[in-house]
């Protein structure tokens, strides 16, 4: 598998686990998915929830990337502090000169939530978390590095209105491409409307300064639909496309996430 395209899943899969519902504050479940930006919340003490999708996307040169199950489970030991495993994700990847398949890195990481916002206070009710995660070098030899691939994220989220709320991220990773480990920088922005009780939308854009060594700087478009079907279970989809001469040209996504105690 070309690093090119390796090191941009990465992004997508590692990364995309991500926010959703600052969207209303009826909303009881909140997911690090189906957006880019990851949420500014924990999960709470005792909760076990789970966060899974598919995703197919294209890039430039004709290759085609399919990954399954994405599989992010947060668990709640404080009230503000989650543990976070990225369970292995299986990859297959077409066109572009040849076929191939096998697994990500697996990851793990945690959580802590800094200032829970309530409308008021700080930086006008500002909502905020530090994320700290690393890959575990599990992967398949063509589709993930055999380097730990640490990043640190910080996120921060306020409420506009009753139905309409907005996310930020600011983010760092040192990944390793072959035998070189270079530092990369993200930015990201999310606004999500609550259209009804059940269904939400979100628009979202998001870059890197450069996804591989010596790259060029990446900026992307995303949008999607997030469904509760219960306060403890909400499926999503997405559309991405790139805004840059580089980067994953178009990317489509759903998923389902699953609230188990607390």
């Amino acid at each position: 598998m070309k690093q090119q395209s390796r090191s941009k899943i990465h992004a997508a899969v590692f990364a995309v686990l991500v926010f959703s519902s600052v969207v209303s504050a009826q909303e009881p479940l909140v997911t690090d998915r189906p957006d880019f930006t990851e949420s500014s919340s924990a999960v709470g003490s005792g909760v076990l929830q789970l966060e899974s999708g598919v995703t197919f996307s294209n890039f430039q040169n004709g290759t085609d990337v399919t990954t399954i199950p994405e599989i992010l489970a947060r668990w709640g030991v404080a009230g503000k502090f989650e543990l976070r495993f990225v369970l292995p994700t299986y990859a297959w990847e077409g066109g572009g000169g040849g076929d191939a398949s096998g697994f990500l890195s697996s990851g793990a990481g945690f959580k802590y939530e800094l200032a829970q916002g309530n409308g008021s206070g700080f930086l006008g009710g500002m909502e905020a978390a530090l994320i700290a995660s690393t890959t575990i070098p599990t992967g398949t030899s063509d589709f993930a590095s055999s380097k730990w691939q640490p990043s640190a994220v910080f996120c921060a989220s306020w409420e506009l209105g009753p139905n309409v709320g907005i996310g930020t991220n600011l983010g760092i990773g040192r990944p390793a491409d072959d035998d070189d480990r270079y530092t990369t920088l993200w930015a990201s922005v999310a606004v999500g409307v609550g259209l009804n009780e059940a269904t939400s939308l979100f628009v979202e854009l998001f870059g890197f300064n450069r996804e591989e060594d010596r790259g060029p700087s990446t900026a992307s478009f995303q949008t999607g639909l997030v469904y509760l079907f219960s306060p403890d279970l909400q499926a999503d989809v997405r559309v991405a496309r790139r805004l840059t001469d580089r980067g994953v040209d178009f990317l489509v996504g759903a998923g389902i996430s699953w609230r188990l105690g607390g």
